[in-house]
């Protein structure tokens, strides 16, 4: 009578050759580890629970499958070829009127410039922001926000504008 071990390595090698399945994703289908064929190889002793749990998935894989085999592991990448690259890209630009093409893409600009361009101070810009006295920010992530360049630069026209004496900047 063969051992416990030898029992389930032969039941997982006849697994492993009916089903195409790699030892790898086996092992992670079954209990979770991607090395337990590996171990099973070179003799390592199984626990009663772990054999069980190998013993069982095979059982229930044999009873839904009927024998068919396993599905591939994941669908296989496959890198565009460059016609459709160069049908992407007409297509895009086409799509659009070519007045929207011609214009500078829209500039988002971090809290340093902002500051560098107004010479406001980052708790000013804060509270002008909530008293909507200073262009509303754009959301970049949790913690990060941005200015978009065109509305900031037109906010700061406004201010020029309302300067007594003039729209311009003086020169020295």
């Amino acid at each position: 009578m063969d051992t416990l071990e030898e029992y389930v390595r032969s039941r997982v090698r006849a697994f492993l050759e009916s089903t195409g399945v790699s030892p790898t994703r086996f092992g992670r289908m079954a209990v979770g580890d991607s090395a337990l064929v590996h171990r099973i190889e070179r003799g390592r002793s199984l626990t009663l629970r772990m054999a069980d749990r190998v013993l069982a998935f095979i059982a229930d894989h044999e009873r839904g499958s009927r024998g068919a085999r396993a599905p591939p592991s994941r669908p296989r990448y496959r890198k565009p070829s460059r016609e459709r690259k160069r049908t992407k890209k007409t297509t895009a630009k086409t799509d659009q009127p070519r007045n929207e093409r011609s214009k500078a893409p829209t500039r988002i600009l971090r809290m340093p410039e902002v500051q560098a361009r107004t010479g406001l101070s980052r708790t000013t810009i804060y509270r002008w922001r909530v008293a909507e006295r200073f262009p509303q920010a754009v959301p970049l992530g949790t913690r990060c926000v941005g200015f978009i360049e065109s509305e900031l630069e037109a906010w700061l026209r406004e201010r020029m504008a309302e300067r007594p004496g003039g729209a311009g900047i003086v020169a020295y």
